[in-house]
């Protein structure tokens, strides 16, 4: 590679990153965080009409209707919340749950939950390590207190972890919650970390509506073995990435992108690519 094709440039972001941004050589900006960091990196980008490519965060959605394999939609709900501590972008963050079954799903969905390991992500069979920080740990206490105070009920954890092998770092009881409102704190902000609030719903047109009441668009989920469901999905949902009966994972061939404030742009396959080219397009009339 020629020397100054590829550049590591580190420091915080609030100088580096700000530098960088703000700067005219850069001709596009690929960012991956929060909305409000990615508001600010395309209002410093606007001054020399720099591209951005932004990927903010997600609120996914998490749809099982009556007719799923409820076993398969209980192990991927758990697995889609929980892996990475709910640390990722497109993890499952609000799960939506047919009345008709929400008492079955709920047993076994809480049981799996209960046997999740935590501790040390090195030693075989722990499934959650700690939150990334006391800030991120701090904002999880704060949206599940809030949720309780305001009537939600845990099923299972609810709490931090600090005794113990857990009296140093930021650790959080993997956590359920139910009677949950739509117009929470819990089910409206990323929470991104361990823990799931669960609401029931009556009808499909229900679920969707309650799915794409979010300013985020980034993933969504839907277990269902209804194919005009799952079309009237593909049409409806307002998201850049939907899972159907299975868990999360992009393909590097699709194409990684989100809707309303989760970001413009994308990343992986031909439409991600794309977004690095700049096009030029040329006339030629010539004669020899």
């Amino acid at each position: 590679m020629p020397p100054g094709v590829l550049n590591v440039v580190t420091g915080p972001g609030e100088t580096v990153g700000e530098a960088l941004v703000k700067n005219p050589i850069p001709r596009l900006i690929s960012f991956t965080g929060s909305i409000p960091t990615g508001k600010r990196i395309m209002r410093n980008a606007a001054d020399h009409v720099t591209m951005v490519s932004l990927e903010m965060g997600g609120k996914a959605p998490f749809i099982v209707m009556e007719d799923c394999d409820l076993d398969a939609a209980v192990k991927a709900a758990v697995f889609s919340r929980f892996f990475n501590c709910g640390q990722v972008c497109i993890c499952n963050e609000r799960t939506y749950v047919h009345k008709s079954i929400a008492e079955p799903f709920l047993k076994k969905f809480v049981a799996q939950v209960q046997e999740l390991k935590v501790g040390n992500p090195l030693e075989a069979g722990v499934q959650l390590g700690p939150k990334i920080n006391r800030e991120e740990l701090e904002k999880v206490e704060r949206y599940v207190n809030q949720a309780l105070g305001d009537g939600a009920k845990a099923l299972t954890g609810g709490h931090r972890l600090s005794s113990g092998a857990f009296d140093r770092g930021y650790w959080f009881e993997p956590t359920v919650l139910v009677g949950v409102r739509q117009d929470m704190t819990i089910m409206r902000e990323e929470i991104f970390g361990p823990v799931i609030p669960v609401m029931e719903f009556s009808d499909f047109d229900e679920g969707l509506r309650l799915a794409n009441d979010s300013r985020f668009g980034l993933a969504a989920y839907l277990f269902t073995n209804d194919m005009n469901r799952i079309m009237r999905a593909v049409r409806d949902l307002e998201c850049g990435e939907l899972y159907i009966n299975r868990g999360p994972g992009e393909s590097i061939h699709g194409f990684h992108s989100g809707w309303k404030e989760s970001g413009i742009g994308g990343d992986d396959g031909k439409y991600g690519l794309d977004h690095y080219l700049q096009k030029k397009t040329v006339y030629l009339k010539f004669e020899a």
